[in-house]
Order: structure tokens, then C-alpha cells, then sequence
């Protein structure tokens, strides 16, 4: 708990305040909820909800929102509101948010009992490794973790540094200089090369793999150097066929988590075709908003529910019967670029920028500007990703624990090829707007 602390006040020490707060509002919320009986349990259990969801709501949205009444006043002829409210988004509250809110939701629904220790729940809100950035832990995973005693073996100070030094590999060699490509194409649509988007879309997508699935790996390899197993996030999502098996493979803690305390909740696939496919809507326009409060994050959710509700409506009507092994590669391209193009809406600040989009897309790319340096890049992750699929590995995994001289190797690989292709600048996670 101290380091979680600490780590977080070494951002904003105002919003450390602020989320320890939160531990210490949903700790004896849960405590009290199963003292409660009936209609007043539940009454209990959605103020604490609507608590989190509104302390969520003015760090993140009030701008937008407010800005959005701004923009209805103008669109009706009236004058923009003059005064701008400037709020500072803490980072990583839409993780720990999260995690308050299933422990909730877990309590209430009697799956575990609260926490009696007032520690174990701030360790279990306040993990450093994932504090920040995630994965979203569900404290049916991690709590009797943080109960239990921890033995900490060779096998998990070699897995956990594995996991940590490809996080790390990955982020600076791939994700950051990436991000400046896509930074350097990417920052004004109207001045863009004709096509040129389809070559800074999977390049967008290949940064946000390796920034996140990095952040991921670091997460995993400290906590297991501690002794903790945390979930893995991503399972070599650009492998997938269609959409519905990419959403179980990327940024797995989330999907999975509004797949139970939302689409579920909703009536998941139990009341027809028709209202399931609306549950997904619904999921995904939420999907949206959690990452971003903007125009862009809203489009961008919605976008990708209706890819996947397209597939599932093809595959419901017998459109796509089977898959071999040519349409299962056609089909990889084809959800790997429906997924990186989306990506491109997260920059949309205006309907013009959506113009602009689509009239780039509608001009073939030129070879010529075809990035070799960055193709080269993504080796080392391209070639670990195939490894992995080839083990069927649920979980990243070097196979070193017992052989640290094959680490060494590695590690010396890694170091050589971080010294060739690392920017050597400071990037922030990409996630950290979220």
C-alpha cells in the first residue's frame, strides 16, 4: 500500500488525496452493504455505484460535457458559454474506478465477502504495478492473493523479469518511436499525402499494442517477482480472425469486465438476436466513452460495435459457415485493418476531420512511403507473437525460470537491438489519458 501511494504522489500529490479517499469510501461502503437487509441493500449498493460513476463523471467528462452545452447553445443561436472550467484528469481513474466498482458489484452480489482488514483492500486498490494503467484486477483474483502468503521463488524472479524487460524492450523500441512517426503524419489531416492513412493506421495500431501490451508485461513481471499472478491483458489479438475473437484477446481485463457487469447485467444474448445485438451496442458506445471524453472516443466505440455486430449478423444468417485457412488469413488482414482504420477516429476533434479521413482513405498509398525502418522494428514482437501462437501460451511466457543463461541471451539480444532502434527520449504510456 505505502508504494502505491508513493508512486501515485510522485505524479500529483492533490490526486493522491483524491484516491485515497476513494479506498477509504468503498472500503466501508462494502463493509456496511452486507449489513443492510433488503430493499435498503440495494438502495445502498446503487449510491455507491452512482458515487463512483459521478466521481468518475467530473474528473473526465465535466469539460467535455460542458463544452458539448457550449457547442448545443451555438448550434441554437445563442453565445457559447464564455467561462471554461479546467479540471486535471488523475491518472489512471478509470482503472481504479473500475476496480472499486466490481469489488462493489462482487460484494453485493455475495460472490466475496468485504475485506475485515482495512489494509488488504488498500493493497488491493492501490497495487503499484497496475495502479496506473491496469490490467482492471477483479478482487476475486487478487485479494485472497494479497491474504494469502507469499512465497517467492527463482522461478517467479525469472519469469518476472522476463516479462518486465520485454515490457520495457517493447515500449521504447516500438511504441515511442512509433508514436513520433504517427505524431509527425498524423497531427493535421488537411496537409496529409493522398493514402498515406493507410499506412499510419496499423502503424497507430502497432504502437498502441506494444505501448499497452508493454505497460502489461511490466505489471505481470513485478508482480510476480513479488510472488502475485495478475491476468494477462492481451493474447496476440492481431492473430485473430474476426472481430469477436479479437475483443477476447485485446485489453482482456476490460472487455471481459464490461462483458460481465454490463452486457450480462443487461440480458447478454438470453432475450434474441435482436436485443443482444442492442446489449453490444450499448457495451461498446460504453466502450467509447471510457477511454476519452470526446467526439472521437464516442464514434470510435460505436464504429467497432457495429463491426462486430455485422460479423455476428453474417455468421447468424450462415453467411460465413467455415473458415479455412485462405479465409481465416483474409480474415486476419481484414479485422486486423477494420480495427487499425477505427483507430484513426480517436484524433477526430471536429466533423471536418472526418471528412478528411475518408477522402485520404479513398487514394491508394504509394510505396514509396512505405516506412521500412518501421517494419523492420517490429520484428522482435511480430516474431515473439508467432512463438507464442505456435506454444498456444495462455500467458507470455520465456520458458527462462530455469535457465538463466538463456535470459542472458536474451537479454543481450534485447540490449543490442534497443541500442540500434531506441529513440532514447521520454515518452509517456499512451494509456495515461485514460
Amino acid at each position: 500500500m505505502a508504494f502505491g501511494i508513493y508512486f501515485y504522489s510522485q505524479w500529483n500529490i492533490n490526486a493522491t488525496f483524491l484516491l485515497f479517499f476513494s479506498v477509504i469510501f468503498n472500503y466501508s461502503l462494502a463493509k456496511y452493504l452486507v449489513q443492510v437487509p433488503g430493499k435498503n441493500k440495494r438502495v445502498l449498493f446503487v449510491l455507491g455505484i452512482t458515487a463512483n460513476l459521478i466521481y468518475l463523471g467530473i474528473f473526465k467528462y465535466f469539460v467535455f460535457v460542458w463544452g458539448l452545452f457550449s457547442d448545443l447553445r451555438i448550434g441554437f443561436g445563442l453565445s457559447g458559454l464564455s467561462w471554461k472550467p479546467e479540471i486535471i484528469l488523475p491518472i489512471g481513474i478509470s482503472f481504479y474506478t473500475f476496480h472499486n466498482i466490481s469489488y462493489l458489484i462482487e460484494v453485493y452480489d455475495e460472490k466475496i465477502p468485504p475485506c475485515k482488514n482495512f489494509f488488504t483492500f488498500a493493497i488491493y486498490d492501490l497495487f503499484f504495478p497496475l495502479l496506473l494503467l491496469g490490467p482492471i484486477e477483479r478482487p476475486g483474483n487478487l485479494i485472497p492473493q494479497i491474504e494469502s502468503k507469499q512465497f517467492i521463488s527463482k522461478e517467479n524472479i525469472w519469469n518476472g523479469i522476463s516479462l518486465f524487460v520485454w515490457g520495457v524492450f517493447i515500449k521504447s523500441t516500438i511504441a515511442d518511436p512509433f508514436s513520433r512517426y504517427v505524431e509527425l503524419h498524423a497531427e493535421s489531416f488537411e496537409t496529409l499525402e493522398p493514402g498515406i492513412l493507410w499506412i499510419v493506421a496499423p502503424v497507430i495500431a502497432f504502437q498502441i499494442y506494444a505501448d499497452f501490451f508493454g505497460y502489461s508485461l511490466c505489471a505481470m513481471g513485478l508482480a510476480e517477482m513479488m510472488g502475485f499472478r495478475l491476468m494477462n491483458n492481451f493474447k496476440r489479438p492481431f492473430f485473430s480472425s474476426n472481430p469477436s475473437e479479437f475483443w477476447s484477446k485485446w485489453h482482456i481485463s476490460l472487455s471481459t469486465w464490461l462483458r460481465d457487469y454490463v452486457y450480462i447485467k443487461l440480458g447478454g444474448n438470453r432475450h434474441g438476436f435482436l436485443r443482444e445485438n442492442t446489449n453490444l451496442i450499448v457495451v461498446w458506445f460504453l466502450a467509447g466513452i471510457w477511454h476519452g471524453a470526446g467526439y472521437g472516443f464516442v464514434i470510435w466505440g460505436l464504429y467497432l460495435g457495429l463491426c462486430l455486430i455485422l460479423y455476428r449478423i453474417m455468421k447468424h444468417y450462415g453467411l460465413i459457415r467455415f473458415e479455412s485457412r485462405l479465409q481465416s488469413f483474409f480474415g486476419i488482414i481484414f479485422t486486423f485493418y477494420s480495427f487499425s482504420l477505427g483507430l484513426l477516429l480517436f484524433r477526430i476533434h471536429s466533423p471536418s476531420d472526418t471528412k478528411l479521413i475518408l477522402e485520404n482513405l479513398l487514394y491508394p498509398p504509394k510505396l514509396s512511403s512505405l516506412p521500412v525502418m518501421i517494419l523492420v522494428t517490429t520484428i522482435p514482437l511480430l516474431v515473439f507473437d508467432l512463438w507464442q501462437e505456435w506454444k498456444k501460451t495462455d500467458r507470455p511466457n520465456f520458458y527462462i525460470s530455469t535457465k538463466p543463461y538463456s535470459f542472458l541471451l536474451m537479454f543481450f539480444f534485447l540490449f543490442l537491438w534497443f541500442s540500434l532502434f531506441s529513440p532514447f527520449g521520454k515518452q509517456d504510456f499512451f494509456y495515461f489519458q485514460f
